[in-house]
């Protein structure tokens, strides 16, 4: 395990410096301690999620008093001082980073007629003798590897990878060696003597499938294993692309920016990934970055850093160690030479935005650009002109008219967003390559200019040369909709001020995010409207990494894999990573339980402060699970209470209503076409999965059965097992989930094994945009106790491989729907291209005629609110979306749109409160569990058979049958949900930071 300091300590203090302290007169409650959770809910029967379209819009909602939750972390100094002064709101800690934004490089369209793809061409695995001598006893024989990459032509030396040489038929006996140099990896593994026989090899990282080799007794057979990178692509990167990320990389200095820009509230990546994650830093990246543990001081030996800034010898003038012979010096951070903090305006060419501030890029990385651009095999003018003099010619708040640049061979098609930081980040880069490149921003209000930064290239010829910026909604079918199955194309744009939620686990990012399997079938994969990587990056050699961190066995494994990646991705420039918040959120104070003192206790539940999410959209599952009101509330009594206080009463007033604000508006509202993380919030509202993380803890330490009794997993080596994605592999995990018996959907629907295999294969097959990248190695699924009178409620999962991953990816991202409902339009059994993969396609109100299919078994339902065209009031599946006058709408909802969601009293976890409490699954599982120790098992069922017969207290209920003494309907409540828990695995001591009010109806506030 990588040991990475403590991100939390950090982030707290440095927004704790911008909070206001003890001697303000008048402040926000922030919160104090972690934030506790609740297992089941929703506490609040409704729930009305409003659109503002953008996130300055939805800050003043909320400063207005019409939001209770927000959705999106605040972004600057001043945004704290705002919110955070107000005594009716309530500020949130830094919960860490779950993700950064940063620039994204389409790696599809060439750049100025320089491809950044190339076909990639691999030779059939093969074995090679070299030597055979004497050696093992009578009947036996040995085997010494030499492992060759012959993608590269050369020995692999890597430390983590291990082959497995196994007896063919049989597969035993077997043995697993790994490089026998250890941590000093030669190349060479030894085999030790084993049986006589025929054996296949196959390694844990790399693609040496189908090699058979013969071992004949008393011998020690020498070869060499040419294998290729592990990766499904049909092409890679060029050096071009590297140089080209490397080039763009050096245009921002980022931690001055980030400084200027957010003060304490966003940190500087220090790569491709977030340390919140377990990963390290690059060595020698300076402090300033998020996780930078310093520079080396001069003269010390070359960083990684280092290494990768001088990886092409381009830089022969740079005192970088690595760059030329004697240099003593060290680049402070990925790409980025020295710490310039150059302003907006004070340079003839950088004009920015209305933000001001620092940021620009000073000589050194000017003049580093400029060589990584030539050395793509562009050129400059005049020609005798040097990076050097176009660096110099930076300089200056005077036009000169001609300077020394580069020569524009085309156009860039760069889009940015127009949110606070990636439109200001987006425009220094923007400006920078105007700049470099003869055409700088300043003259943009010239006629006739035609600049190199083209902002809007959806017309031929460009002609949008003055910055221009667009919302998420304008982008989609821009950037991420660029697949033929789209109707898009893979060209449309060149840069992308883009983000990366990143969750829990590298994984995240290294195999999600950037593996060619999510390209959509442009390098790899099935054709779909969303792909996952839609910037294209094709490279088998991340592909090889991030899957063997996927897939690996141990979590401490992984992470070492994932680890390498990151450098690999480092030394590629794959993204320019620019900023990433800390993660503080401001909520209505009238829902913080953390100040109860009598009608509330304050370990109860309410706002739940998620590990990396907080509350933003898509990371808001278990507080809006839990958001309560405080009893008696009154926003004008607080001392300092603002003059429009009583427009801050929770829910508006309503004790039954929690109010969300969306900041950006949504498209898409199915399981397979999703793509936002607001999109995401709805879906996964509604729809829901088998298994929960616990929100107060990063990672899969602490998984809990949501839908399930119990799930268990074995794996058998020897096991062959194959779908159409990676064809066959050897060595299969089998998984067997239980489902719990009062697992429903909305509409009242028993939850099937068939329903969750069905939604398991569906986003393999169809396949979801998303989803299908975490059941891209599943074999099968399939209900084991489905036939006719059976209760179908034990569901067999086949993997291939053993990942320490498979629980997660399985259990907490495959959202179950219900097969009656999609099958007509995904297929039975689904099929590729299914019509609810169509971006025509919408569940939430079928071409605008039909009752919507948005039924799951998640906490929340969407009913039809209304009568429209073809639908009833009150249709369970919805459309529960309107548009601005009130009329129902589909999944394209926009400015002063809204959607009504409602608890569903049919969910599982449903309902510790309101009018459905004594009659829901909770209160039963909750009845039956009498010693409340997260499950019901024998010492429960002992319990009431002792008392059978006898007007015991407790179990004499009448909210479970009637009469004065326990009877055989009590009995059977018990039977029923024998084995049923709300903590199980865990018990409630264990699961940190849970209520301790585990029982909502049995225990007092404090607990049991």
């Amino acid at each position: 395990m990588f040991k990475v300091l403590s991100l939390a300590v950090v982030l707290s203090l440095s927004v704790l410096m911008v909070l206001p302290g003890t001697y303000t007169p008048v402040r926000a409650v922030n919160q104090n301690g972690p934030t506790r959770f609740s297992p089941f809910g929703p506490f609040t029967q409704q729930m009305i999620i409003h659109f503002y379209s953008d996130f300055d819009p939805a800050l003043s909602a909320f400063q207005q008093g019409q939001i209770d939750i927000s959705d999106w972390t605040l972004q600057s100094t001043s945004q704290i001082n705002t919110f955070c002064s107000n005594p009716d709101f309530y500020c949130t800690s830094p919960t860490g980073p779950g993700g950064y934004f940063g620039l994204m490089i389409n790696n599809h369209p060439s750049f100025m007629g320089i491809p950044l793809l190339q076909p990639r061409t691999v030779g059939p695995v093969s074995f090679t003798t070299t030597n055979t001598t004497p050696g093992c006893s009578t009947g036996f024989g040995s085997l010494q590897i030499t492992l060759r990459n012959q993608e590269t032509a050369a020995t692999i030396l890597d430390f983590l990878n291990i082959l497995t040489v196994r007896n063919q038929p049989s597969g035993s006996p077997s043995v697993m060696v790994s490089d026998s140099g250890g941590s000093s990896p030669n190349g060479v593994y030894k085999v030790p003597c084993m049986l006589a026989g025929s054996y296949s090899i196959m390694s844990s990282v790399y693609n040496a499938t189908g090699i058979i080799v013969t071992v004949a007794g008393s011998t020690i057979k020498s070869g060499i294993l040419n294998v290729n990178w592990n990766s499904p692509s049909s092409l890679k990167t060029t050096q071009a692309r590297t140089l080209l990320g490397a080039a763009i990389a050096h245009l921002i200095d980022d931690p001055a920016w980030v400084s200027g820009a957010f003060g304490s509230t966003a940190l500087a990546p220090c790569a491709n990934g977030i340390t919140s994650q377990g990963i390290a830093c690059p060595t020698g990246t300076s402090t300033m970055y998020q996780g930078g543990l310093g520079t080396p001081p001069p003269g010390g030996p070359a960083s990684q850093i280092d290494l990768a800034e001088c990886q092409f010898n381009n830089h022969p003038w740079l005192n970088v160690a690595g760059c030329s012979p004697g240099a003593t010096g060290h680049n402070i951070g990925p790409y980025n030479i020295a710490d310039d903090k150059i302003s907006v305006s004070s340079e003839f060419w950088n004009t920015g935005t209305s933000y001001g501030g620092q940021g620009y890029s000073g000589h050194d990385d000017l003049q580093a650009a400029c060589d990584d651009f030539v050395s793509m095999g562009l050129t400059l003018s005049p020609s005798t002109a040097t990076c050097n003099d176009v660096a110099n010619a930076a300089t200056g708040t005077i036009d000169p008219g001609a300077y020394p640049h580069i020569v524009p061979n085309g156009q860039i098609k760069t889009y940015i967003r127009v949110n606070f930081g990636r439109q200001q980040s987006g425009q220094v880069i923007a400006d920078t390559l105007n700049f470099l490149f003869g055409t700088p921003q300043n003259r943009a209000s010239q006629t006739g200019f035609v600049g190199t930064v083209c902002y809007d290239a959806r017309t031929t010829p460009c002609t949008q040369f003055t910055p221009k910026y667009y919302t998420f909604s304008q982008v989609t079918p821009i950037v991420f909709e660029d697949t033929v199955a789209s109707g898009g194309s893979p060209d449309a744009w060149q840069l992308y001020t883009g983000s990366h939620s990143v969750g829990f686990f590298p994984a995240e990012q290294y195999f999600v995010n950037h593996n060619s399997i999510g390209t959509g079938g442009i390098c790899a994969g099935q054709s779909v409207i969303h792909p996952e990587n839609p910037e294209f990056w094709c490279d088998p050699e991340t592909d090889t990494f991030g899957s063997a961190g996927e897939f690996a066995p141990t979590l401490n494994l992984s992470e070492q894999f994932f680890q390498t990646e990151l450098v690999y991705e480092l030394n590629r420039a794959v993204d320019v990573p620019a900023f990433t918040f800390v993660n503080a959120f401001v909520e209505n104070n009238g829902w913080n339980f953390q100040q109860c003192t009598s009608q509330c206790a304050n370990t109860q539940s309410s706002i739940v402060n998620t590990e990396m999410q907080g509350t933003i959209a898509g990371g808001a599952y278990f507080t809006l699970l839990n958001a309560r009101q405080v009893p008696g509330y009154d926003p004008c009594a607080l001392p300092g209470a603002p003059v429009n206080c009583s427009s801050y009463k929770p829910g508006g007033g309503n004790p039954n209503l929690i109010r969300r604000g969306f900041s950006q508006d949504t498209s898409n509202l199915s399981p397979f076409t999703f793509n936002s993380p607001w999109e995401g919030e709805i879906v996964s509202s509604i729809f829901d999965t088998m298994l929960q993380p616990n929100p107060n803890v990063s990672g899969s330490s602490q998984l809990f059965d949501w839908g399930t009794i119990s799930h268990s997993s074995s794996f058998n080596p020897n096991e062959v097992g194959c779908n159409s994605i990676n064809g066959c592999v050897t060595g299969v995990t089998t998984q067997i989930w239980r489902l719990r018996n009062d697992w429903k959907f909305s509409d009242g629907n028993d939850v099937k094994a068939t329903d969750v295999a069905y939604s398991i294969i569906a986003n393999r097959d169809v396949p979801s945009s998303l989803l299908q990248v975490y059941v891209i190695n599943v074999v099968s699924a399939v209900g084991l106790d489905c036939a006719p009178g059976q209760p179908c409620k034990t569901l067999q999962v086949k993997i291939q491989g053993q990942s320490a991953l498979n629980d997660f990816s399985i259990g907490a991202t495959q959202l179950v729907i219900e097969k009656s409902l999609w099958a007509p339009s995904c297929g039975d059994p689904p099929v590729a291209g299914g019509v609810c993969a169509s971006p025509t396609f919408d569940p939430m109100y079928p071409s605008g005629n039909a009752p919507g299919i948005m039924v799951g078994p998640g906490p929340w339902a969407c009913i039809s609110p209304i009568a429209g065209t073809g639908v009833p009031a009150g249709h369970i599946g919805g459309p529960c979306s309107r548009d601005a006058s009130g009329k129902l709408v589909g999944s394209a909802i926009t400015l002063d749109g809204t959607v009504l969601l409602s608890e569903n009293t049919n969910f599982v976890r449903c309902c510790p409160n309101g009018p459905s409490a004594t009659s829901s699954s909770l209160y039963k599982v909750s009845y039956a569990d009498h010693n409340n120790d997260g499950v019901v098992n024998i010492l429960d069922l002992a319990d009431i058979a002792s008392h059978y017969g006898t007007a015991d207290p407790y179990w004499v209920n009448p909210n479970i049958a009637s009469g004065t003494t326990v009877g055989a309907i009590d009995l059977a409540t018990v039977a029923i949900y024998f084995g049923h828990g709300i903590t199980a695995p865990y018990t409630p001591r264990t699961l940190t930071q849970v209520d301790p009010q585990i029982d909502p109806f049995f225990c007092p506030a404090t607990g049991c």
